[in-house]
């Protein structure tokens, strides 16, 4: 079911500006840039920050955000929304991964995280 914590995420109000934080300032090796969104390495852990919008994964909440590494996602969110477990919204695509946030019962956002099939299609 869920292997382990894929990544701790941020939202932040520039990304740009943050990027230069983590980057430049506390030296963090930068994997990913995309679209409102940015990836980190510390130690072989994930770290990211996403820019808060309208086409994001948002939370109402300040602080990070606990995303679990789940595969196949759509498995795992059938299997908990049949236990109770309330999600946000639908389970959203980038090219970065899937994604989906949900709530602990004292509405704390947690999230389940797939990451982006890196095989080539070949066709046979």
């Amino acid at each position: 079911m869920i292997s382990k914590i894929g990544f701790t995420a941020y939202t932040v109000s520039n990304l740009q500006q943050s990027i230069n934080f983590y980057q430049n300032l506390l030296g963090l090796e930068l994997l990913l840039n995309d679209t409102g969104w940015a990836e980190f390495n510390i130690s072989g852990q994930r770290f990211a920050i996403n820019e808060k919008s309208n086409k994001t994964i948002k939370t109402n909440e300040a602080g990070a955000i606990v995303y679990f590494e789940a595969n196949p996602i759509e498995a795992i969110v059938k299997t908990l929304k049949n236990k109770g477990v309330k999600f946000k919204g639908e389970i959203e695509i980038y090219s970065y991964g899937k994604m989906i946030l949900f709530s602990d019962p004292d509405d704390n956002s947690l999230g389940l995280y797939e990451l982006p099939n890196k095989r080539t299609n070949h066709k046979k």
